[in-house]
This record gives C-alpha cells, sequence and structure tokens, in this order.
C-alpha cells in the first residue's frame, strides 16, 4: 500500500510542476485541480504497471515475480 501512495504523491508533484512550467510556454492558464487529477491517475497506473513489468522481466522467489 505504501507504494501505492508515494508514487502518487510524486506524480502529483511532478504533475503540477510540469503543468507550471507547460502553462506559460504554451499560452494557457496553469489549472493545478487538472494537474493533481492527471498526477493521480499516472500515479495509479504507474504503481501498477511497473511492478508487473518488473516481474516479468526478473524471476526470483518475491510475491511480486507471481504477477501475471
Amino acid at each position: 500500500m505504501g507504494r501505492y501512495l508515494i508514487t502518487i504523491f510524486w506524480s502529483v508533484i511532478y504533475m503540477i510542476v510540469i503543468g507550471f512550467i507547460a502553462g506559460p510556454l504554451t499560452q494557457t492558464t496553469f489549472n493545478p485541480i487538472q494537474a493533481v487529477i492527471i498526477g493521480v491517475v499516472f500515479g495509479i497506473l504507474f504503481s501498477a504497471i511497473i511492478p508487473t513489468i518488473t516481474a516479468n522481466s526478473h524471476k526470483d522467489k518475491s510475491k511480486y515475480s507471481n504477477l501475471k
């Protein structure tokens, strides 16, 4: 559960920074609520996809190697 929360937290932080920088570059206004929503969605996707990819690329005796 902790890895999901940490991944979502950092995804939100990164999306806020990217949105803050990209807003003026694209001549649009920065919307922090939209950046948080996109960060949460990407955080959930990354926290679910990355362990699956690493479990298939490295076989060991951990509980993550049984994910398919």
